[in-house]
């Protein structure tokens, strides 16, 4: 008999499904292109708190790593984030929700029900 649903090798257990949802919080369109080192999720053009999200199983090992550009008028042109850092992100969110700003991403705390743990844009 094969492995059960619930085990990647004997005694390792599989991560939890994991769904990463991105809002624009900016007044304008806003331009996303997420992907991963092995998936594009793809360009999307979101108005004012439209939102786009995705879902996947992160590795055993953690080191599954989303990243993305965003655009807007005067943005000055792409600013990148690691939407989904594994070794940032596991321990705090299966559904994990950011909002999209000037400053750069926050992060949605669900205990204060805001977009409050805000990140600057990536360097490059």
């Amino acid at each position: 008999m094969g492995p059960s649903p619930t085990t990647a090798e004997e005694g390792q257990t599989l991560t939890d499904k994991t769904t990463v949802q991105i809002t624009n919080g900016l007044k304008v369109q806003l331009t996303a292109h997420c992907k991963s080192k092995d998936d594009d999720i793809g360009e999307k053009s979101l108005a004012f708190d439209d939102s786009f999200g995705w879902t996947f199983y992160p590795n055993y090992i953690p080191n599954t790593l989303f990243f993305c550009s965003f655009e807007w008028d005067g943005s000055g042109g792409k600013k990148y984030f690691d939407i989904y850092d594994e070794k940032r992100d596991e321990q705090r969110c299966t559904d994990c929700k950011w909002a999209i700003f000037h400053n750069g991403p926050c992060f949605y705390d669900e205990k204060a029900k805001l977009y409050d743990d805000c990140y600057p844009f990536n360097d490059s």
